[in-house]
């Protein structure tokens, strides 16, 4: 049997095989192209979607408090966008979650007022965080404030704070 037997005996399956195969590649690289183009669009409409309204101030007075003591938060927020923003707070956080039983939040969310347009900003507000007890002779959170718009979050800043007896 000669090797050019085989070839003469199955040339239509082979075209037949390197069409599927073709068609196949064509489909996937296409499907590939759509889902990217779609990616980079909800990308792009994601990032418009975002309101520039973000903190022009989130400080502390002080980084260590002893049980019984303050922290004082000071916080100013400021709108970047020339349209009315009207849905907007800031929420505060620590971390870890457990927080509860040793730390007390004046305030842990803070609705703000309306940004009439560019360059509006909050003015200063002020925002207490307690300690109540210590889990331990000393302990460190990660307090976290967040500034939504329309549930979108737009900013966030954190500091540690640690707890002492």
């Amino acid at each position: 049997m000669s090797s050019r037997s085989l070839p003469e005996k199955y040339p239509k399956s082979r075209k037949k095989i390197f069409i599927g195969i073709a068609v196949v590649t064509i489909a996937t690289s296409a499907t590939a192209v759509t889902i990217g183009q779609f990616l980079v669009h909800q990308q792009n409409q994601n990032k418009e979607e975002v309101p520039d309204v973000k903190f022009m101030t989130f400080e502390v007075d002080k980084q260590k408090i002893a049980v019984g003591e303050s922290a004082n938060v000071l916080i100013n927020v400021r709108n970047s966008e020339d349209k009315l923003i009207d849905n907007a707070k800031v929420v505060m956080t620590i971390e870890p979650t457990s927080y509860e039983s040793y730390l007390s939040i004046s305030n842990s969310s803070i609705q703000l007022p309306a940004f009439l347009g560019k360059d509006g900003r909050t003015g200063e507000v002020k925002d207490s965080i307690t300690a109540t007890a210590t889990p331990a002779k000393e302990a460190v959170y990660i307090v976290k404030g967040i500034v939504l718009v329309n549930d979108v979050q737009t900013d966030i800043k954190e500091f540690p704070l640690t707890i002492y007896q």
